[in-house]
């Protein structure tokens, strides 16, 4: 958990590897949810077998929602020619850590179809969410073919509304860390990192 930050999003790019993307942060806004993926049973890393070391075992039930504000959106999109939208990432452009598939939910009510057949599976973030001056370690996971709109959805061990002091309408940040996977990190111009 660090200390203060900026509510500015970012996109950043390490130092050693030129302009190559690492993270990308979104701005937003606590939200209530559609109320739905309490319902939703996200497996800990004792149910599938390629989760991270770090996937928590058990996840608190439900997400915390974040509704993403206008100009909230890493320059990123942009870059690549994509719109300032949540559904953006289901491009897979900013590669997650792994990837749940469809079955592996319980009570997964979005399912494959012909023209999507990867709805109802889910990509997931290591994230940290800057919140009243802390960062704080989380999860995003985003199903393919979701409905909650300009929203992501964060996943984590502990209820994080009560444990990080959040509230409906509180600004913060959501960053996402690139995925630990064999596709290769988006590569910006020399003109646009930083």
């Amino acid at each position: 958990m660090g200390g203060p930050a900026s509510l500015e999003p970012r996109l950043s790019a390490s130092a050693s590897s030129g302009n190559l993307v690492t993270t990308i942060s979104f701005r937003g806004v606590i939200t209530n949810g559609v109320g739905k993926h309490v319902e939703l049973h996200v497996p800990g890393r004792n149910e599938i077998s390629h989760a991270p070391h770090d996937w928590p075992v058990t996840l608190h039930e439900g997400s915390l929602n974040v509704r993403i504000v206008p100009g909230g959106y890493p320059s990123l999109f942009a870059t690549l020619g994509l719109p300032e939208m949540i559904r953006s990432l289901d491009t897979k452009a900013f590669p997650s850590d792994f990837e749940i598939a469809h079955h592996e939910f319980g009570n997964n009510r979005l399912g494959p179809v012909p023209d999507m057949p990867h709805k109802g599976s889910a990509q997931v973030w290591r994230a940290t969410l800057l919140a009243n001056g802390r960062n704080h370690q989380c999860w995003v996971l985003r199903r393919y073919g979701s409905g909650v709109g300009e929203q992501l959805e964060l996943v984590s061990h502990l209820h994080m509304r009560s444990a990080f002091h959040l509230t409906n309408g509180q600004e913060i940040v959501v960053t996402l860390e690139q995925g630990n996977t064999q596709r290769a990190a988006p590569v910006l111009p020399e003109s646009r990192h930083g």
